[in-house]
């Protein structure tokens, strides 16, 4: 009797001669995207074909299953060995941006991006504005946007990495998207990472006091993280907050690794590497049970303080280490009264809503989410516009 392992092996080859006819020439280009578009192709005519091969969740569809398969390609070059080394480190930065930008949508020839250069109390901000055809300057008081904090484990993420995501944003949402390149670990610590996202947003209030109205934030993973520290330091200092935040598959915060009493096989954020990004940011030579509560509060989040949040759309995957303590934490900003939407995805991994192009379950929670946006936005905007009865705010569009 055959073995799974060679009926997947007759699978894929059975597919490849049935699929070679219909690959288009630009296709046998073979840039990175390309490799991962034939290799996913392939494997979604194969789980369609032959779906016995990877049955995976019943209402899991053959795209997505192709997609985790694909992710599971580069499994173990997404991973950083005990050591954590200056050399282990560039890596896991070399491989995890050569897998997002295969998986991300191309920078189109008509995405403009600009970059921005901020002074906030001597601390030196970088910033990217990111818009569809023409930029226009974020400071109209009627040019919506999106405030977008990049994953990475603190570790890796930058705008070459991001810009075909927040590119395609502006495109589909008509929104102008910055893009905070804050100041990554291990050459810098959390707290200033953390320092730079608070200084940001302290810029765009001082330019508009009213931006929170058209303002929408945005995170994904550790950048998820990010946004919900953020919030709560905007509600303790009596700032005000947003019209809504999209998080996807945020980090709830460091301590939740701890409480993992399950271990999903997730091929893109395994445990093991979440615990490893983990290490970098507290110090490699510094054991988490040393760190006090003191110097957590100034790096993460607390776990039970969520009063006073705006809207938030939140999406996870169900087959992700930290989908329990996103439940759990969605379920406690509900008991705080805060209107938020968890959008799981059956079967799939970390971050699966910014996987769009390849999965079917990604591509409608994208639509879902814009349509949220757009309703958040109105509201928004209802505010503005009786504060612009009283006071005449600059107009660019």
């Amino acid at each position: 009797m055959l073995s799974h392992g060679t009926f997947c092996i007759m699978g894929i080859i059975v597919t490849f001669l049935l699929f070679k006819p219909f690959v288009d020439n630009d296709i046998l280009k073979l840039t990175q995207h390309h490799r991962m578009a034939i290799f996913h192709r392939l494997l979604s005519l194969r789980n369609k074909i032959l779906p016995f091969l990877h049955p995976g969740p019943i209402r899991m569809d053959a795209d997505s299953k192709a997609l985790v398969e694909l992710i599971s390609l580069y499994h173990s070059e997404l991973d950083l060995s005990d050591d954590l080394t200056n050399n282990d480190i560039e890596q896991f930065r070399y491989h995890s941006k050569q897998m997002l930008t295969g998986l991300f949508p191309a920078k189109s020839s008509s995405c403009l991006i600009q970059h921005h250069t901020f002074q906030y109390n001597t601390k030196q901000i970088n910033m990217y504005s990111i818009q569809h055809e023409q930029i226009n300057d974020w400071k109209c008081s009627n040019q919506p946007l999106i405030l977008y904090f990049h994953g990475g484990g603190f570790v890796f993420g930058d705008i070459d990495t991001y810009s075909g995501f927040e590119c395609h944003l502006s495109k589909s949402l008509n929104m102008l998207i910055l893009h905070v390149d804050f100041r990554l670990v291990p050459e810098y610590s959390l707290e200033e990472t953390i320092e730079d996202v608070i200084n940001v947003y302290q810029v765009l209030l001082d330019a508009d006091p009213n931006i929170h109205r058209r303002l929408i934030g945005m995170g994904d993973s550790s950048g998820g993280m990010l946004w919900i520290y953020l919030l709560q330091w905007i509600i303790s200092n009596n700032k005000p907050v947003p019209q809504g935040v999209v998080l996807h598959s945020p980090w709830p915060n460091l301590e939740y690794l701890d409480r993992i009493a399950r271990f999903p096989t997730d091929n893109y954020l395994s445990f093991k590497l979440a615990y490893s990004l983990r290490q970098l940011v507290i110090g490699k030579d510094t054991y988490w049970f040393e760190v006090t509560d003191e110097e957590l509060s100034k790096i993460s989040p607390k776990d039970n303080s969520f009063e006073g949040f705006p809207p938030l759309y939140i999406t996870a995957g169900t087959n992700e280490i930290s989908i329990d303590a996103i439940r759990d934490m969605t379920e406690i900003m509900r008991l705080s009264d805060v209107e938020v939407i968890l959008d799981e995805g059956e079967g799939l991994m970390h971050t699966y809503a910014l996987f769009h192009l390849w999965s079917p379950q990604g591509k409608y929670t994208q639509e879902k989410i814009g349509q949220w946006i757009r309703e958040q936005l109105l509201v928004g905007l209802q505010s503005t516009s009786k504060t612009n009865s009283i006071i005449t705010d600059e107009m660019c569009i």
